[in-house]
Formats: C-alpha cells, sequence, structure tokens
C-alpha cells in the first residue's frame, strides 16, 4: 500500500534533487525523440524530389559530349540505354513499374528548346503534370504531331494553344500549356511530345547517332517505381546491368548534395539520441541511488515501526514513478514543441545538374535547380515508447537494486550507526 501523504511530503520536502532528476529525464527524452523526428523529417524530404514525379529512383547513363551543338542532340547525361536494359531492369525482384522518357536538346538557327518525350498514361515522370495542366488540354495515347509547352516558356516566347512548333524539322501543334514547376525540376522541359515519336526522332538523328546509336525501341531516362526497402539492392542490379557508367538517383542522392553534415546526423542519429538518453539516465540512476542512501535513518525508522521490506521497496519506487513520469511529460511536450517550431522551416533539396540538363553556355545554364521542402514531423510514438520504457527501467532498477542493500539492514544497526 502507497502512503501518498508520505509520497506528497518526500518530493516536496525534497525539490532539489526531485526537480534535478525530472529535469534529466525531461532533457534525456527531448532529445532522443526531436532528433529521431527531424531525422525521421529529413528522409522524408530527400524523397520529395523523386515523390514528385511518382519515382523511388531514376536511371540514366554518362555519354560523350557532342562536337557540336546543332540540330538534334543528347546532353552528355542521358546517353540511350538499350531495350534489352531496360526489360532486364525490370525483372529485378523489387522493382515495380518502369517509365520510359527520351530527353532532347534541339538546336535550330535562331532558338534552342528542351524536348520531353513520355506515356502521357504513365503513373511517373512527366505524365504528373497532368494535374498542372495550364490551359488548353493533356497529351492522351494516340496523339501524333501534337506537343505541350511548358508555362514559363510558353509566356516568354508567346506561344498558346494552336502554336505550330518545329522539331527536328517536324511540324507539332501546340494543345496544351503546363506549369512544369509544379513538380520537381527532374527531366523537366520546354516542350512534351508524345514517347513514340520522340523515339522516332532520336533513332533516325544522324546527329545523335554519330555520337551514340540510338535503337527506336531505346530510352535515355527511366523512372522506376520499386519496394522501398530494396532500393540500394535494386540500385546495384541496375548498374550491373547497364555498366559503370549508369546513374542510379535515390533519396541518398540529394542527401549528398547537402554535405556531409546531413548524411552524419542521419546517420549517427540513433547513436547521439542513445548516448544523449544513457548519460542523462545514468545521471538520474546515481542521484536516485544516493537519495535512498542518504534516507538510510529514515529507511531503518520505517522498518522499526512496521513497514515491510516490500512496502518500503513500493514506496520508494512510487517517488521514483512520479519524478520519472513527469519527467517524461515534460520531455515528450519539450520535443513537440521544438518539432512544431521546426515545422515552420523549409529546406532546399538542390536537384542534380545532370537530371535536370541545360547547356552551360546559354543563359541560367549554370543556375543551380532546387527543391524547397517544408519539414513535417510525424507522431513519435515509437520513440516516446522507447524513451519512456528506458527512463523507467533504469530508473526503478537503481532504486531497487540500492534499496535492496539498506533494507537487510537491521534497524537496530542503522540506528546506532547514527
Amino acid at each position: 500500500m502507497i502512503n501518498t501523504h508520505y509520497l506528497y511530503s518526500e518530493l516536496v520536502h525534497r525539490k532539489r534533487r526531485s526537480l534535478i532528476n525530472l529535469l534529466l529525464v525531461a532533457a534525456a527524452l527531448a532529445v532522443m525523440i526531436f532528433v529521431g523526428q527531424l531525422t525521421e523529417s529529413l528522409q522524408q524530404a530527400f524523397q520529395a524530389p523523386l515523390v514528385d514525379i511518382g519515382a523511388s529512383l531514376t536511371v540514366q547513363k554518362s555519354g560523350d559530349v557532342p562536337e557540336t551543338m546543332n540540330g538534334l542532340v543528347l546532353p552528355c547525361s542521358v546517353a540511350p540505354i538499350s531495350n534489352d536494359h531496360i526489360r532486364r531492369i525490370n525483372s529485378i525482384p523489387g522493382v515495380q513499374a518502369i517509365s520510359e522518357a527520351v530527353l532532347l536538346w534541339d538546336f535550330q538557327a535562331d532558338s534552342f528548346q528542351i524536348v520531353v518525350g513520355f506515356d502521357p498514361d504513365d503513373t511517373a515522370g512527366p505524365a504528373l503534370l497532368q494535374g498542372a495542366l495550364a490551359s488548353g488540354r493533356f497529351l492522351k495515347i494516340g496523339d501524333t504531331g501534337k506537343a505541350m509547352a511548358d508555362l514559363t516558356w510558353a509566356v516568354t516566347h508567346e506561344i498558346e494553344p494552336g502554336h505550330i512548333l518545329k522539331i527536328a524539322g517536324r511540324d507539332f501543334e501546340i494543345i496544351g500549356i503546363v506549369d512544369s514547376s509544379q513538380i520537381s525540376q527532374i527531366a523537366t522541359a520546354q516542350v512534351y511530345i508524345p514517347l513514340a515519336e520522340a523515339k522516332t526522332i532520336a533513332s533516325g538523328s544522324a546527329s545523335i547517332n554519330a555520337v551514340h546509336h540510338f535503337g527506336q525501341d531505346d530510352a535515355n531516362l527511366l523512372f522506376i517505381k520499386a519496394d522501398r526497402d530494396k532500393i540500394e539492392e535494386i540500385a546495384t542490379g541496375i548498374k550491373a546491368i547497364a555498366g559503370k557508367k549508369t546513374v542510379v538517383s535515390t533519396p541518398d542522392s540529394f542527401k549528398e548534395m547537402l554535405g556531409s553534415l546531413f548524411s552524419l546526423t542521419s546517420r549517427f542519429s540513433i547513436l547521439i539520441s542513445g548516448m544523449t538518453l544513457i548519460a542523462s539516465l545514468l545521471l538520474v540512476a546515481r542521484t536516485t541511488a544516493a537519495g535512498v542512501r542518504e534516507r538510510t535513518v529514515e529507511i531503518g525508522a520505517m522498518k522499526a515501526i512496521g513497514w515491510t521490506g516490500r512496502n518500503i521497496i513500493n514506496q520508494l519506487a512510487a517517488e521514483s514513478f512520479v519524478v520519472i513520469a513527469f519527467g517524461t511529460m515534460l520531455g515528450i511536450c519539450l520535443a513537440l514543441l521544438g518539432a512544431w517550431l521546426v515545422s515552420f522551416q523549409s529546406i532546399a533539396i538542390p536537384i542534380p545538374w545532370d537530371m535536370a540538363p541545360t547547356p552551360h553556355f546559354l543563359p541560367g545554364g549554370e543556375e543551380q535547380l532546387s527543391r524547397d521542402v517544408r519539414l513535417t514531423m510525424s507522431s513519435p510514438i515509437k520513440l516516446i515508447g522507447v524513451g519512456a520504457v528506458s527512463a523507467l527501467v533504469i530508473g526503478l532498477t537503481a532504486l531497487i537494486t540500492a534499496g535492496r542493500a539498506i533494507i537487510r539492514l537491521k534497524p537496530s544497526e542503522v540506528l546506532r550507526n547514527e
């Protein structure tokens, strides 16, 4: 039976010790939960550029730089990927679906345009621009000689639906205007055409085939949906199939663009949280055990008036439980407050040039593209549970261990030593 009046008196009259233990528990849990949440939030942010285009990873191949930038060329970061390699990649365990695209640079006498061919029925890549249609209509299966223009580019060049545009000498009617900024800048273009026509144009281009052989069924950019827990294995398998020049972009690719600080934060978050928790809780255990030893006379008196060993242990455990419970609640509140404050912050995720190639010698060609992602903090139920249980177990273990040592003393011996 717990003596609540004695419990209250002990906590109130030993304010300093109770407050120190409470704050130590709160600090440990707050740091552990907050670091865990921040790491998870950053991981989600790193996935945002690929999530925007419905992919788990993208695949490209590095190639040779064209000798001259005239007519139709392939950027050096998107050399052809053969249809045979695409089929073999699709058979890798964990790969759910592959969306193909063809990215081209079209240099004309007085203009330049980035062209992307894609399948409107795909579930990844530029097909997701259906939700970003500004005017006109979206491409559909069976369209020939039709194209869509990016909103910013169209405004700059005064292009509207109905305008006839030449691509590699062919006429294409602009049927829609899309706002490419609504998705990440990966493989976005100024002009979008059907995938089949892009493949036909690329495979029949003398300027492209002078540098690379581009088959009728080839592509040069893949958007892959895959099992999240197999992404690294799939990336390794893709490189084994397509060769050393293959570039596989995963969420980790964007993490690396931000530098070592973010990589270290993600890699060592568990270690940081664990060390903080253990250090703080060991201090809790030490101060709790020291406090129990200071009460040797008090415990002897309790036994002298009839308290059993179990009664004493339960009473001391109740005191420890109250301190740890309030410390846990305070720590959770502090962590959630920190998470709430961080949720107002955004992080700019750089988009590698290879994933959105633009000629360096053109205005804006060397501009670093990025995707602004607002940090979101999820409910840390698992972290809260682990932290609370850890605090409770360590605190109570130290308390009971110290208490048992004192309880073994006879009341007469305890009081005689004072």
